[in-house]
C-alpha cells in the first residue's frame, strides 16, 4: 500500500551475591529437613528434561502475585526489584513450581535485610509434594520478619542437571489484608477501560492536566485526558489473560499502598481495517485509607506487534505504529545504501537502494514483561548489509539456559545468518543494562566497548580479552558521538581539571591527545555529527570562582581541525547543552549569571538517511515513524525476507569481571520498573517524584519514597 492511501499526516521530526552456608551469628534459623521427606521429595520428578529451567509462582492466598525466572549463576539481588510478595496474617506463602522436565531433588531459600544485608532466615524447604509436573509447597514466614519491612528474599532450586538455581524476590509481611481488594480493583480499573462500559466512574481516579499533550496511546498516565485513559477510538479487544504482578508495598498508619503492574495483549483494527496487536503493560499505584481507595500513580504502556509489510514501510517512510517510544533509534552504512533497527527487540536491516528488508533478529516476545527482560540493540551496519547487533538481559538461548548477560551477534547480509561472537555475563537485569549501554556501546575492528558503572570496557571478539579502557570516569568528563563510534575524555577522569583530552576511534583503536597548553585547563564537551566540542581555561582562574572558569569554546572536526569557536571578553562558560547541531552557552560574568547564548555549529553537510518522525491519524493517533531523507525508488516494490538462521554458542564466553565502586550511585524506580542512575541524590529524587517512585541506593535499601511523603 503506497504512501498516498495511508492518507496519513507526516512530521519530521553486576557485588557478586555470597552465601551463607555454615555460620549465622545470633539465632540459628536451619530448618532441618527429615530424612522421610528428603526421600519423599527426591523420587518424583521423572519426566523429560526440556532445556528449560523449573519456573516458580508465588502467591498471595490464591491470587498470584509473581512469577520468577531461573538463573544459574548468581546475580546482584540488590537491583532484582521484579516482584515483591506480600505475606498474610498467618504468614504463609504458597509456591508453585513447574519442573519443565526438571528432577528436583531439593528446594531451599534465604532471607536478608534490605538495609545491611544480613542473613535474617535460611533452611531447607519440607513437604512439598508434585503431579503432572507441579510443586506445590509453602514458605512459612518467621516471627522475626518486622511488618511493613522489606526483605530480600532468594529461592535456590537444586536439580539433576544444576547444583544450584536462583529465583530471586522481595518479601514485605503485610499483617494486615489489603492486597486482595486493590488486586481486584486494578484489574477492574484495566478491564473497564478496555471495555469502555461505565468507563465514567474512572474519572474521579485521575489528575488530568490540559497543558500536556494527549496524542500518544504509548504512553497514558494518571496525568492524561480522560479519553486517552478509554482508548479514545482504537476499540481494543482483549486477547490474552491479564497477568498481575505486584511491585511495590508501603504501609503507614494512616493506610497501605501497593503497586502493581498487569501485562496483556489487545487486538485492534486500524483506518485501512488491517488487525492489529499490541503488548500492554499497565502499572497502578492503589492507596488504600479509611475504608476507600485511590489511586497516587497510573502508567499504561502500549507496543504494537510490528510487522515488516507494505502496510507499514513506504516510499518515504517506515511507520512502527503506536509505541511507548519517541525516538526511533537506527544505524545506517558510510555509503548510506543500508540501514538497521530494532523495534521492541525483533532487528531489521533495509537495503534502501533496492527497497528490500531482511529481519535479522526475532525475539517473539510474548507479553511485555519479556520484552522488559530481554532487549535489543543495533551497533553497526557496514557497507554491505551486515550487522553487528546484541540482545541483552536473560537469555533465551539454549546455549545460555538461565544466563544474564550480553550476546554479541554478527550478522551477514548474503547468508541471512548470525553468529554469536561473544557472550558477557552480566548480574544486572535488561532494564539496568539498558541505562548503562545507552552510554556506550560499539564494536569496532573486532573489540567490543561497552560502559558500566562508570567505566569503559572492552572485549576482543577473537580472544575473548577483557579489560578496561578507561576508569573511574565521573559524569561530563567524556563525550561520545551520535554513532558510537568515536570517545573523548578527560585524562584525569574528572569533569574539570585536567591539563589534556584523549580521543580514541573505536572504528580502528587509533588514538589522539589535544593538550590544554601552558596553564591551562581544558574538559571536553560533547559531539555534533563526528564534531568534537571542548572548552579551554586558565589555572590561574580556577581559584577565583566558584565553578571551573572556561573561557573559551572550540569545534574540531575528524581530522582535529578547528572549524569554529567561541569566546567573550570577560565571560565565562559554566555549561554547554548540545542538541542537534544546536549549543546552548551558558555563561557567566562579573558576580553573576547571564542569559544564555547559542551557537550553530552547521560544519557538517552530510544528512543522515533518515530521521525519527510521526504519523497522525484519527483512529490510532500519533504513531512512531522513520522518514526518509530522499524517497526511496518508486519503480521498486518492496521486498521482506524473513529471519534466517541465528547461531548461539556456549563457547563465546567472556570471563567478564565488572568493578564495584563505592561511591554512591541512585537507583530510581517508578511505575514499577527503573527510570533511570543517578550520581546526584536531589537529582534522584526529583526524578523519582516525577514517576511517583523510590530512590534505592547502592545496596538496594530504600532512602526515598513517594508514598512516605505522601500526605
Amino acid at each position: 500500500m503506497g504512501d498516498e492511501m495511508k492518507k496519513k499526516v507526516i512530521a519530521v521530526v553486576a557485588i557478586v551475591l555470597i552465601f551463607a552456608i555454615a555460620v549465622v551469628i545470633g539465632i540459628n534459623f536451619n530448618k532441618k529437613q527429615s530424612k522421610n521427606n528428603k526421600q519423599s521429595n527426591s523420587g518424583q520428578a521423572t519426566s523429560t528434561y526440556n532445556g528449560k529451567l523449573p519456573g516458580i509462582d508465588l502467591y498471595y492466598g490464591s491470587q498470584k502475585v509473581g512469577s520468577l525466572n531461573g538463573y544459574t549463576m548468581d546475580m546482584e539481588e540488590e537491583h532484582m526489584r521484579d516482584v515483591i510478595v506480600p505475606v498474610n496474617t498467618d504468614r504463609t506463602v504458597p509456591i508453585t513450581i513447574s519442573t519443565n522436565g526438571n528432577k528436583v531433588s531439593e528446594i531451599s531459600y534465604e532471607m536478608k535485610s534490605t538495609e545491611d544485608n544480613r542473613l535474617i532466615d535460611n533452611g531447607t524447604l519440607d513437604g512439598w509434594k508434585q503431579k503432572d509436573g507441579k510443586i506445590t509447597l509453602n514458605y512459612q514466614a518467621s516471627a522475626i520478619m518486622e511488618q511493613g519491612t522489606e526483605y530480600f528474599w532468594e529461592i535456590i532450586i537444586k536439580t539433576d542437571k544444576y547444583e544450584q538455581i536462583n529465583y530471586y524476590a522481595r518479601v514485605m509481611v503485610t499483617d494486615k489484608e489489603f492486597v486482595t481488594e486493590q488486586i481486584k480493583f486494578a484489574k477492574n480499573f484495566a478491564q473497564t477501560a478496555l471495555k469502555g462500559e461505565g468507563a465514567s466512574k474512572l474519572a474521579q481516579y485521575i489528575e488530568p492536566d490540559s497543558s500536556l499533550p494527549n496524542d500518544n496511546l504509548g504512553q497514558t498516565t494518571i496525568k492524561s485526558s480522560y479519553n486517552s485513559l478509554i482508548w479514545t477510538s482504537l476499540k481494543p479487544e482483549l486477547i490474552s489473560d491479564i497477568t498481575i504482578t505486584a511491585k511495590e508495598f508501603c504501609i503507614k498508619d494512616t493506610g497501605e499502598a501497593g503497586t502493581y503492574t498487569m501485562n496483556y495483549q489487545i487486538r485492534t483494527t486500524n483506518a485501512e481495517k488491517v488487525k492489529e496487536k499490541y503488548n500492554v503493560s499497565e502499572t497502578i499505584t492503589i492507596w488504600s485509607c479509611a475504608g476507600r481507595i485511590y489511586v497516587l500513580a497510573y502508567d499504561r504502556e502500549v507496543n504494537q506487534i510490528w510487522t515488516a509489510d507494505k502496510n507499514n514501510v513506504g516510499g518515504s517512510f517506515i511507520d512502527l505504529g503506536i509505541q511507548k517510544e519517541t525516538k526511533a533509534d537506527f544505524v545506517e552504512s558510510s555509503n548510506q545504501q543500508f540501514m538497521a533497527f530494532q523495534v521492541n527487540g525483533d532487528v531489521y536491516v533495509m537495503d534502501l537502494n533496492e527497497r528490500k528488508i531482511k529481519q535479522v533478529y526475532n525475539l517473539n516476545a510474548k507479553n511485555a514483561e519479556q520484552l522488559n527482560n530481554t532487549k535489543a540493540r543495533v551497533i553497526t551496519v557496514d557497507d554491505k548489509g551486515n550487522v553487528d547487533y546484541m540482545i541483552y538481559g536473560y537469555s533465551k538461548a539454549k546455549e545460555h539456559v538461565g544466563e544474564n548477560g550480553i550476546s554479541i551477534l554478527r550478522y551477514n547480509y548474503e547468508s541471512n545468518s548470525s553468529t554469536e561472537a561473544a557472550f558477557v555475563p552480566c548480574k544486572v537485569p535488561a532494564y539496568n543494562l539498558e541505562k548503562q549501554l545507552s552510554q556506550l556501546c560499539y564494536v569496532g575492528d573486532g573489540t567490543l566497548y561497552i560502559m558500566m558503572n562508570n567505566t569503559i570496557y572492552y572485549a576482543n571478539l577473537k580472544t575473548k580479552e577483557w579489560g578496561a579502557l578507561v576508569e573511574n570516569v565521573e559524569d561530563g568528563s567524556f563525550a561520545i558521538n551520535s554513532d558510537g563510534s568515536m570517545l573523548a575524555f578527560n585524562t584525569s577522569g574528572k569533569a574539570y581539571d585536567t591539563e589534556n583530552i584523549k580521543i580514541v576511534n573505536l572504528k580502528n583503536g587509533e588514538k589522539k591527545t589535544i593538550e590544554a597548553g601552558a596553564d591551562n585547563i581544558i574538559t571536553v564537551y560533547g559531539y555534533t555529527g563526528t564534531n568534537l566540542i571542548y572548552g579551554i581555561g586558565s589555572q590561574s582562574d580556577v581559584s577565583k570562582k566558584s565553578f571551573v572558569p572556561v573561557s573559551k569554546l572550540v569545534i574540531v572536526d575528524k581530522d582535529y581541525k578547528e572549524v569554529k569557536s567561541y569566546s567573550q571578553n570577560k565571560v565565562y562558560i559554566t555549561g554547554v547543552e548540545i542538541t542537534d547541531n544546536i549549543i546552548n552557552i551558558k555563561r557567566y560574568k562579573g558576580k553573576s549569571q547571564i542569559s544564555d547564548d547559542q551557537l550553530l555549529d552547521n560544519t557538517e553537510t552530510k544528512k543522515p538517511v533518515a530521521k525519527t518522525s510521526y504519523y497522525v491519524d484519527d483512529v490510532k493517533q500519533k504513531e512512531l515513524a522513520l522518514a526518509f531523507t530522499n524517497a526511496l525508488d518508486g519503480t521498486k516494490q518492496l521486498s521482506v525476507e524473513k529471519v534466517g538462521k541465528v547461531t548461539f554458542d556456549s563457547s563465546s564466553k567472556v570471563n567478564a569481571t565488572f568493578e564495584s565502586k563505592e561511591e554512591n550511585n541512585y537507583y530510581v524506580y517508578g511505575y514499577g520498573k527503573l527510570q533511570g542512575i543517578y550520581s546526584d541524590k536531589n537529582v534522584a529524587t526529583n526524578a523519582a517524584k516525577a514517576t511517583y517512585g523510590l530512590v534505592t541506593d547502592n545496596r538496594g535499601h530504600k532512602i526515598w519514597v513517594f508514598e512516605e511523603n505522601y500526605n
